[in-house]
């Protein structure tokens, strides 16, 4: 895990994990905005829902979701998020919000990430890229699509 940037308005980390995906927030209790990019076409549904779970549990409050099955990473929050509460009915004051990426640049979701991840009154200021499998030319990939969003 790498910092990328630590400005006076926000802060931004890279990551790179592969299977089993242990995950450790850097915001020491902060809550934080992840772009999940799924490098990896053969994460199990195990793998992910177990993900999901741990960064909804570290303060996740919203996940920008590209690459292999995002749409299946933006439902598994979703269903992690509603199992924080035994009603699965949580308060809405812990919302976390979802959104997938289906076939567009890391270019345009970095930028969604950066400009479109506030809401109510969640102010997204700790930002963490998780890169899950691949290998360095994805991460560089996707450190050169933040760099040019988070300028």
């Amino acid at each position: 895990m790498r910092r990328i940037s630590n400005a006076t308005d926000f802060e931004l980390w890279l990551s790179q994990l592969d299977s089993p995906f242990k995950f450790s927030s850097p915001f020491s209790g902060h809550e934080f905005t992840v772009m999940i990019v799924a490098a990896d076409a053969n994460i199990s549904h195990i793998d992910r829902n177990s993900l999901s779970k741990e960064l909804v549990r570290q303060g996740c409050r919203y996940a920008v979701c590209t690459g292999y099955d995002c749409s299946k990473w933006d439902d598994s929050i979703d269903i992690a998020f509603l199992e924080t509460d035994p009603e699965f009915s949580p308060r809405d004051e812990r919302l976390v919000m979802t959104t997938w990426h289906e076939n567009e640049s890391l270019n345009d979701v970095a930028l969604f990430f950066r400009n479109n991840t506030s809401f109510d009154s969640f102010r997204a200021q700790h930002f963490l890229a998780l890169v899950l499998g691949g290998d360095e030319t994805m991460c560089n990939a996707v450190h050169s699509a933040l760099r040019s969003s988070f300028r």
